[in-house]
């Protein structure tokens, strides 16, 4: 064991010189000036610490792109999908639709939605052409109360909300459209068409 340890301790002080480039020192070196000089400053190499290296040391298990890039990635592996009641819309007979979204990750990591206030999801009804008729939030009790959704893999969150039929028209086509106001690329919709 002694042998192996002295082994592992004379090839890591090779390598200390193996990687030197003339102007410009090997990894160990400059991760060892790294850790000499301050982990929070980024030096360039002239100073003698390339940049890759600094920010290598300074946050180790930080993933590569900005948290914009990361939260994208993460929304690609969640799944919406929605449900109305009824699926015929008679506006003699229905005055309500049920509207229920499902949103499932599909990923293998957990992901983060972030909150400002207490509305998680909303639903608009839009006319043929594009003109929104009627918000769903436009009658809910709304608090500021910043928080944080975490899904985990495979995990299922499911939101629901009641739709007036007040504002269709018969025999106008709609267009229900669910989404996360705070995440814009959470969105799933369904075509209802109105009849008398």
């Amino acid at each position: 064991m002694k042998m192996l340890c002295l082994a592992l301790c004379a090839a890591g002080f090779a390598s200390l010189h193996a990687d030197d480039a003339p102007g410009r020192p090997g990894f160990w070196k400059r991760t060892f000036q790294k850790t000499k000089n301050g982990v929070g400053t980024v030096w360039d190499a002239t100073k003698g610490v390339g940049k890759k290296t600094a920010e290598a040391v300074a946050s180790p298990f930080a993933r590569k792109g900005g948290k914009e890039q990361r939260d994208t990635a993460n929304w690609r592996d969640l799944v919406m999908s929605m449900k109305l009641e009824p699926t015929k819309v008679r506006l003699s007979e229905t005055r309500v639709i049920e509207v229920t979204v499902t949103v499932v990750n599909n990923g293998r990591t957990p992901v983060q939605l972030e909150f400002p206030t207490s509305l998680r999801m909303d639903v608009i009804v839009k006319a043929a052409g594009g003109k929104i008729v009627s918000r769903w939030s436009d009658d809910q009790p709304i608090e500021k109360e910043p928080s944080v959704i975490f899904i985990n893999p495979r995990e299922r969150l499911e939101y629901s909300a009641r739709i007036s039929t007040r504002e269709m028209a018969g025999g106008g086509t709609f267009e229900i459209e669910a989404y996360f106001p705070r995440h814009e690329q959470l969105r799933v919709s369904r075509a209802v068409v109105a009849e008398r």
